[in-house]
């Protein structure tokens, strides 16, 4: 296959995929909790995240395969960070994201004497997921850096 092509599809997926959290991380969220009510901008943020995740399932399975294709003489560390990646984004996208997701449901309807046990569970969870996504963007930044030491301008 065209080596300029799979270049090509590895950029476009790294530089999206860190593009994705840039975006939400520094601009979105910071805009959304500034400007709506907290349970609103929760829910605006929650209607995002799935979309959000997909990014990285999509930008990872095709950096994978690019991996892949330049064989594992040529990824070497790529493969940790590209790891990194994977775990942090499923870990936050298919664990803690429908966690907390039920818990904000849980609270809406939970007498008063329960809520300042789920909202602690809940803070936790965002703490974790505030965790790894953190961990998947340097991971993705090293990724980058990795990558960039290869080219030639």
């Amino acid at each position: 296959m065209n080596s300029t092509f799979l270049n090509f599809i590895y950029l476009l997926s790294l530089v999206c995929w860190i593009g994705s959290i840039i975006f939400f991380s520094f601009f979105v969220a910071p805009v959304v909790f500034k400007n709506l009510e907290r349970e609103k901008a929760g829910e605006l943020v929650g209607i995002i995240f799935p979309r959000y995740y997909m990014i990285g399932y999509v930008c990872g399975i095709l950096l994978l395969g690019v991996l892949l294709l330049a064989g594992p003489e040529t990824a070497g560390l790529k493969w940790c960070a590209w790891g990194i990646m994977m775990l942090g984004t499923v870990s936050a996208g298919l664990g803690v994201n429908p966690k907390a997701k039920l818990l904000k449901e849980k609270l809406k309807v939970a007498p008063e004497s329960e809520k300042p046990d789920l909202e602690a569970r809940f803070k936790t969870l965002h703490s974790l997921s505030v965790k790894l996504n953190a961990a998947v963007l340097f991971a993705g930044l090293w990724l980058l850096w990795l990558s960039a030491m290869n080219f030639a301008v």
